[in-house]
């Protein structure tokens, strides 16, 4: 039993993953050859080196083409493809009459009949487009869009706005306006890799681009931003290429020594109990989408009419089928798992391909160096920072369905990417635990004998990274930075050399932050509050609107994060002007009354903890078998 409901839930999880990250239609442009346009004036003497973006998992776009390089079309005829699951949906559509059947069959017998086997199958065609073969290589003819130009030229380009991919969109992916708006945007690059490559070969690839960027611009270095899964390219181009090339590098919460999270998705290592399954799993998921987890407990109702061996069968059928099909034999995957968790999985997996092992082993020899390579390279005057977040459990606050990993409070991280990850080697907490009482810093530095590394809650220990100046905690952060703006405040004067390290101006820039969410007031409300129309407004709006902006303007320029309280008033105001003077989209802001929301999640809330503490882990005939036998 403890064999099974492991593999059950490893595949909840998975089902998760495709849940909160399915693959979109479009078209696309293929790759082309390097450019030498020239797009600025500058001749490498304005100051300001070009920044590459090197993105985060859900950031490249890359779509199907046939054996002539002709766009492979879905039944709708769009363009197959997405910026990050490609799934073949019309062969899934083909699958489930035979899913069920068996579900079906299931259902009456009260036992597994071929879920696994039908699971199996439908996994494996719905990642069939992003398939590898033994050796490592994407079967299919995958292209990744390369946007071989400046993000100045993207409206320029009747594909990317045809589909999509626009200035905007850049913006939305990396929201480094601020940054932007000193550089240039003939100055600002977004590279791209394929989710399922390798990153030995991306970061050649990477290579190429810096040399075109050099071209372009003049200059003859480049500032590189990894972010998120960036960090994997970075660590293979300095292990291939070094830094000459390089002026600065800036981490966004950068995988640089991957995460326990798909380590123990790798390993099918989960922690949960019954209860967890059966009552908060599913519920926390809805809670993240709307605020209720009043249909997750409606569903832990339901599903318990399947018997749990049919559940343990679809699950680790589906399980097995994508770990398959997509990722044991994909490089780029490998690359995610950190170098300490390396070797016991690559001998489960791979002791018998030696091809792709000799693949893997490259990024692993990669990011085993990438301490001295960084240190060499600051050694040569490149400036180099990392800015993550940190104590979180992974599927805490965001990503719910995380939760699931063994490591889930086992691990300092900011809910996707451990902090000695992110910081490379920063100390940190386990579980909303500190560091314990007396706790002292591992490595005080000779410089700033007074200076503390430890964060204010005593969960965090930045002294024993290996840039300690240059390592920036926002503590309780999740993840997606970009949803604050004193997060890339800090990026942009690191970027801009307005700050050298952590000790430039700790009272602007200090080395612990927090978590706010500012996003709504940067994206949306300040965007519509400038577009007003101010030549029908009297008086008392006009100033009213100009205190709300210069209230929003003060909250996404601040480097030290306001109380999210203070955000949320910002906000609110800005709604209220917009809703006063007329403008689209705010006729309606009256905040919905979710009494009854709240008593109906209540409610059911307490019947699926009560079915949890009467049929535990079985379902409803699984229980009555159990009393009759």
């Amino acid at each position: 039993m403890k064999k099974t409901l492991k593999r059950a839930i490893s595949l909840i999880l998975c089902a998760a993953m495709l849940i909160g990250a399915v693959a979109v239609s479009g078209s696309a442009v293929t790759p082309d050859n390097a450019s030498q346009t020239v797009y600025t004036d500058c001749n490498g003497e304005c100051g300001n080196c070009p920044v590459i973006v090197l993105p985060g998992i859900n950031h490249s776009p890359t779509y199907l083409y046939d054996e002539n390089d002709k766009p492979v079309l879905d039944s709708n005829g769009s363009h197959i493809g997405g910026t990050l699951l490609i799934l073949n949906l019309d062969g899934v559509l083909k699958m489930l009459p035979k899913v069920l059947l068996s579900l079906i069959a299931t259902l009456v017998f009260q036992d597994n009949v071929l879920l696994d086997e039908a699971a199996y199958e439908v996994a494996s065609a719905a990642f069939q487009f992003q398939k590898c073969d033994e050796k490592g290589n994407h079967i299919e003819n995958l292209k990744t869009m390369r946007w071989n130009y400046p993000i100045s030229e993207f409206d320029e380009h009747a594909e990317n706005t045809e589909y999509g991919y626009d200035l905007d969109w850049v913006y939305r992916m990396v929201p480094m306006k601020p940054l932007i708006d000193v550089i240039g945007e003939d100055h600002a690059y977004f590279f791209t890799f394929n989710l399922v490559g390798d990153p030995m070969d991306s970061a050649a690839e990477l290579d190429e681009y810096i040399q075109m960027v050099k071209a372009q611009t003049g200059h003859d270095k480049v500032n590189l931003l990894p972010v998120s899964l960036g960090g994997t390219i970075l660590t293979a181009y300095l292990e291939q290429f070094g830094h000459k090339d390089i002026n600065a590098i800036v981490n966004a919460v950068a995988c640089l020594d991957g995460t326990d999270l798909l380590a123990d998705f790798f390993a099918r290592q989960w922690n949960l109990s019954d209860e967890f399954f059966y009552h908060e799993f599913i519920s926390n998921i809805f809670v993240e989408s709307n605020d209720f987890g009043t249909l997750g407990y409606l569903i832990n109702l339901v599903l318990r009419i399947v018997p749990r061996a049919g559940i343990d069968a679809l699950l680790s059928g589906a399980m097995s089928g994508i770990l398959d099909t997509m990722m044991l034999n994909c490089p780029q995957f490998w690359a995610m798992i950190p170098s300490y968790r390396y070797d016991d999985i690559a001998k489960k997996y791979l002791s018998k391909n030696p091809e792709l092992k000799k693949r893997t082993d490259a990024f692993q020899k990669a990011r085993l160096n990438l301490k001295d390579n960084i240190l060499a390279a600051v050694e040569d005057g490149v400036r180099v920072n990392s800015i993550s977040g940190s104590n979180l459990n992974f599927g805490e606050e965001m990503y719910t369905y995380f939760a699931v990993v063994a490591s889930s409070d086992k691990v300092n991280s900011d809910g996707i990417i451990n902090l000695s990850s992110t910081t490379l080697g920063a100390t940190g907490a386990a579980g909303n635990a500190t560091l314990g009482d007396g706790y002292k810093q591992k490595n005080p530095s000779k410089e700033h004998p007074d200076y503390s590394y430890v964060s204010p809650d005593n969960m965090v220990d930045v002294s024993t990274a290996v840039l300690p100046d240059n390592t920036w905690i926002f503590l309780d952060q999740y993840h997606e930075v970009g949803d604050n703006d004193v997060v890339l405040n800090l990026a942009k004067a690191l970027l801009l050399e307005e700050i050298d390290n952590v000790h430039s101006d700790p009272d602007k820039y200090p080395q612990f932050n927090n978590k706010v969410t500012t996003k709504y007031v940067r994206r949306w409300r300040l965007a519509d509050a400038y577009e007003v129309d101010r030549s029908t407004l009297t008086p008392e709006q006009i100033a009213k609107l100009d205190k709300a902006i210069a209230d929003g303007e003060a909250v996404v320029s601040a480097t030290v994060a306001p109380k999210q309280e203070v955000v949320d008033s910002v906000d609110r105001a800005l709604m209220e002007i917009l809703h006063e003077v007329g403008y689209q989209g705010y006729e309606n802001i009256e905040e919905k009354d979710t009494t009854a929301d709240a008593v109906f999640e209540k409610i059911l809330g307490g019947i699926s903890w009560v079915f949890v503490k009467v049929f535990g882990g079985k379902g409803y005939f699984d229980f009555i078998a159990g009393l009759i036998k």
